[in-house]
């Protein structure tokens, strides 16, 4: 237990220092330009082999520190009043650039020259659990074999924009181009106006706030025409019914009240216009109904893999409510978690937003994904695996699905070079269609699906 607690100082002890870094970059991004940059890198290393004998060396120590100081001391008598008036998207997509339309109005009575816009966006946080994930081994990483790297985590990138002239108590428009990588609420907090120094070196900076949220949505693959497996199942209760929402089935007409019907299904306004009791008559629906199951258990070393998963599962819960069809997306977090889309019921952007909170589980839940995915068997014409694993708890799951007779389509994530010696187990576990997906050529791997149909 000491040694646990230790561990867990250090690890919190790092992510202290890797959070204060971070934003250290994120200062000195802002505060220089690209050359006051590569001064600063030169006054480093001339810091580090300077000493008293080697005059040349010093000198140039002294000759960079002397410029940045001195470009830092002409920034000190910018002024600047602004506000910011923002138009942005609601939703975006992880790894695709957006633009914002930003007008920026003069509050002082100074014309502003040289100006540059720099919006300030503060990324999803990085947690201590994830931030210790990646320090902790995986099995994958407890061995002297070489494993691929576990993705970065990056920024998102945004650039300075030039401000054209602003004239006094005047407004300029903007356009501002962000590039978001990882999924979840991206934080425009506000905005920076820089100027520039004369040697190009340094930035004078003034902040306005401006907080707004934008979603970033999972990266989704196009994929080919679909003939989902499986056919139409009865829904007790209808589409109502299916989606959890009351106890309605659906209308059809209304009729004479006959003795055994529920006085649930009286229309009191028919009955008194008619004198008589009038009853709702309705039928119950027979329509397909697909689950797609979601994989969220993993290691570090996998989480790669684990957003390639979000990415396929995010492409067909786009595709399949255009299906005339219900989709159920299934899987674990915190607690077991069912959003139902089609038919009118929900919609596709809601399952995206979803997607784009989702986490992945470091300990193996994998009975509690069974009785969710079991529970609703009844009612699937079919089910969509989307795995990261295809150990035996995984294929024991696809063998009590077939003997309930569900179609299930599995299709499972791989890291990059071992899709062609992948083990597909015994024939009693194979699924009715089963799919490699290999890490850098997901979108190509599901083109396949059309000629599975």
């Amino acid at each position: 237990m000491e040694a646990v607690g230790d561990g867990g100082m250090v690890i919190g002890l790092l992510y202290r220092i890797y959070v204060g870094v971070r934003k250290s970059a994120g200062w000195l991004q802002r505060w220089l330009t690209p050359a006051g940059g590569f001064v600063l890198g030169g006054l480093i290393l001339t810091a580090g082999i300077s000493n008293l004998e080697q005059t040349t060396s010093l000198a140039a120590f002294l000759l960079l520190l002397t410029i940045l100081m001195v470009a830092r001391l002409q920034t000190l008598f910018f002024r600047v009043g602004f506000a910011i008036e923002r138009h942005a998207p609601r939703f975006v997509t992880a790894g695709e650039a957006f633009s914002l339309r930003v007008r920026l109005q003069n509050t002082t009575d100074r014309l502003q020259r040289g100006l540059e816009y720099i919006e300030s966006v503060r990324d999803p946080p990085v947690t201590v659990s994830e931030f210790a994930a990646r320090l902790r081994p995986g099995r994958g990483n407890r061995s002297f074999r070489i494993e691929a790297p576990l993705p970065p985590i990056r920024p998102a990138r945004v650039r300075p924009v030039a401000v054209p002239v602003l004239p006094p108590r005047g407004k300029v428009e903007v356009r501002v181009d962000i590039l978001a990588y990882r999924r979840g609420p991206l934080v425009l907090t506000g905005g920076w106006l820089a100027r520039t120094d004369p040697f190009g070196l340094v930035r004078a900076l003034r902040h306005a706030a401006a907080p707004q949220t934008v979603l970033v949505l999972p990266r989704r693959y196009p994929l080919p025409p679909l003939s989902l497996p499986g056919q139409t199942q009865y829904q007790r209760g209808g589409v109502s019914l299916a989606a959890g929402v009351g106890e309605s089935e659906e209308f059809v007409a209304l009729r004479e009240y006959r003795r055994g019907d529920s006085l649930r299904r009286v229309h009191w306004r028919s009955s008194a216009r008619r004198g008589q009791l009038i009853v709702k008559e309705s039928q119950d629906e027979y329509f397909v109904r697909h689950a797609l199951v979601l994989d969220t258990f993993c290691e570090a070393s996998q989480d790669a893999l684990f957003e390639e998963a979000v990415a396929v599962a995010a492409s067909f819960a786009c595709t399949v409510p255009d299906q005339d069809s219900l989709l159920d997306l299934l899987f674990v977090g915190p607690t077991t978690v069912c959003v139902t889309s089609g038919r009118g019921v929900g919609h596709a952007q809601q399952m995206l937003e979803v997607l784009a909170a989702v986490k992945p589980c470091r300990e193996s839940r994998i009975t509690e994904l069974e009785a969710l995915v079991l529970q609703h068997s009844h009612t699937l014409s079919g089910c969509l695996m989307v795995l990261l694993e295809w150990d035996q708890p995984r294929r024991n799951l696809v063998r009590r699905l077939r003997a309930l007779r569900v179609p299930v389509l599995v299709m499972i994530l791989v890291q990059r070079g071992k899709a062609d010696t992948f083990e597909r187990g015994p024939a009693e576990d194979q699924p009715d269609q089963l799919l490699v997906l290999e890490e850098g050529r997901v979108g190509e791997c599901l083109q396949r699906l059309e000629q599975m149909r």
